[in-house]
C-alpha cells in the first residue's frame, strides 16, 4: 500500500508539473531574445529585431539544412507549375489546330459531296451515265 502511495504521488507531481510547465510560456508567445543597449532598435516592433530566426541561420546545420529544403521546394514547386501552365497552353493550342483541321476536312467533303451530286451516276458495266430511263442502281448485297 505504501508503494502504491508513492507511486500515485509521484504521478500526481509529474502530471502537475507538465502542467505548470505548459503554463509558463503561452503558446502563441514569440521567444523573447537579449538585444544589447546600442543594438537596440528605436521601433520596438521593428521585423528586423523581432524576427531573430535569421540569425541562427548562419549557425546551426540543422537551420540551413531545413532552409535550403525549403528553398529548393519553392523552386521546384515554381518550375512545376511553369511547365503545367506551359503544357495546358500547347494542349489547348493542340486542340484549336484539331478543330480548325476538322472543320476545314469536314468542309472540303461537303464541297466534294456537292460536286458528286451536280453529276451523274455512271454504270460502272457500261460505262454509260444514268439517265431517267435507265437509272444506275446500286448493287446490293444478298
Amino acid at each position: 500500500m505504501i508503494k502504491l502511495n508513492t507511486i500515485l504521488a509521484g504521478v500526481a507531481l509529474a502530471m502537475f508539473s507538465q502542467f505548470a510547465a505548459a503554463q509558463g510560456i503561452p503558446p502563441g508567445a514569440p521567444a523573447q531574445t537579449v538585444v544589447p543597449a546600442e543594438q537596440a532598435p528605436k521601433n520596438p516592433n521593428d521585423p528586423a529585431y523581432t524576427d531573430q530566426s535569421r540569425l541562427n541561420r548562419t549557425n546551426d546545420p540543422y537551420v540551413k539544412n531545413r532552409v535550403a529544403k525549403k528553398e529548393a521546394k519553392a523552386e521546384y514547386k515554381h518550375e512545376k507549375k511553369a511547365a503545367r501552365d506551359e503544357y495546358k497552353q500547347e494542349k489547348k493550342a493542340a486542340k484549336q489546330e484539331y478543330k480548325a483541321e476538322k472543320k476545314e476536312a469536314r468542309e472540303t467533303r461537303r464541297e466534294e459531296l456537292k460536286e458528286m451530286r451536280k453529276q451523274p451516276a455512271v454504270d460502272p458495266v457500261t460505262g454509260k451515265p444514268s439517265t431517267m430511263d435507265s437509272p444506275v442502281v446500286p448493287a446490293t448485297p444478298r
